[in-house]
């Protein structure tokens, strides 16, 4: 359907405009811009005009209550750390300026409920910070939409269920996420939440050891650098040597860490566990495995790096001069 209008026309008077068109109250309705690349906005500011929009622009209306001033469409995402696609969207909702975190979350229980089939306890699931695919804050129940933490259309958050009660409680505390690596059988172990109260290196250190069986002393750890969105995976080739192990820092919020929110991706080790020896077949087979791994994750992939070659004359007995 083509419609005509005037460019100096607000998206209220738009919207009225469709009324005939759509058979509902422009109160039900909602318009979506669409972009070259078929993304879809929602357009909520009825007070803005036309001007943007050029001949060729196209809208989509969708049946559905339209947004009210100081409210925002948020889409939904669970995230499932221990899953090779961490990142699964469950579903559009609503909040609103003003609206507590823990309010939110009772409004999201009936909508998980009947559209995802999730029942849950409102104090076993938290809602957090989305960046990408990357987690990020985490949200106390306390805390309000614009006044403790910034809303905007088309926004995303991340549903992380928790197994046990809620673990963060104040602003001053910091949970990593961290992933252990066995060098002797050249394993990665799934993530488990570190939750600090201060940005000391020593306690991260004493929390490591604690999950991982070992004195603090014996603990290694390394942030990861660059390596993609979440979960930042890392060959197992690779991690060993390529990581920068146990930076000489006091505080995780300094170079070369800048661990200042959180969601950050650390990886640990024992500092006495050596190596597994490889073959070059066995190396060529899991450089291959890996490569197709990381293929699927996101993740660094592994080079093919062969060894350095030299060039050898060789020289045969009788009439080659030796030079």
């Amino acid at each position: 359907l083509t419609v005509h209008v005037d460019k100096r026309m607000t998206l209220a008077a738009f919207k009225r405009h469709l009324e005939p068109v759509v058979g509902v109250s422009s109160s039900q309705f909602k318009v979506f811009r669409v972009y070259a690349n078929n993304q879809e906005f929602e357009s909520v500011r009825l007070n803005e005009t036309l001007s943007s929009f050029s001949d060729d622009n196209r809208v989509t209306i969708r049946l559905g209550r339209a947004l009210r001033k100081g409210e925002y469409r948020v889409k939904v995402y669970q995230l499932l750390l221990k899953e090779p696609e961490p990142c699964k969207f469950l579903l559009d909702t609503v909040f609103a300026k003003g609206m507590s975190v823990r309010q939110s979350k009772e409004e999201l229980l009936p909508q998980l409920q009947q559209q995802c089939a999730l029942h849950l306890n409102i104090d076993r699931f938290r809602l957090r910070k989305k960046t990408w695919k990357n987690p990020g804050t985490i949200f106390l129940d306390t805390q309000t939409y614009e006044d403790d933490i910034p809303i905007f259309s088309n926004w995303e958050v991340f549903l992380e269920l928790l197994e046990a009660p809620e673990r963060m409680v104040c602003m001053s505390q910091l949970a990593v996420l961290a992933r252990r690596w066995k060098p002797s059988t050249l394993l990665l172990e799934p993530f488990e939440e570190v939750v600090l109260e201060s940005n000391s290196v020593d306690e991260l250190k004493e929390k490591l050891g604690k999950l991982g069986q070992m004195s603090p002393e014996d603990v290694e750890f390394a942030k990861e650098q660059g390596r993609g969105t979440f979960p930042c995976d890392i060959s197992v080739l690779e991690i060993h040597q390529d990581l920068d192990w146990n930076p000489k820092v006091t505080t995780l919020n300094v170079w070369p860490l800048y661990i200042c929110d959180d969601g950050a991706v650390v990886f640990y080790r024992n500092r006495d566990e050596a190596i597994q020896e490889l073959s070059d077949e066995q190396r060529s087979e899991l450089q291959k495995k890996e490569s197709m791994r990381l293929q699927r994750t996101g993740g660094q992939q592994v080079p093919y790096s062969p060894r350095k070659e030299k060039a050898l004359k060789i020289y045969v007995d009788g009439g080659v001069t030796r030079e």
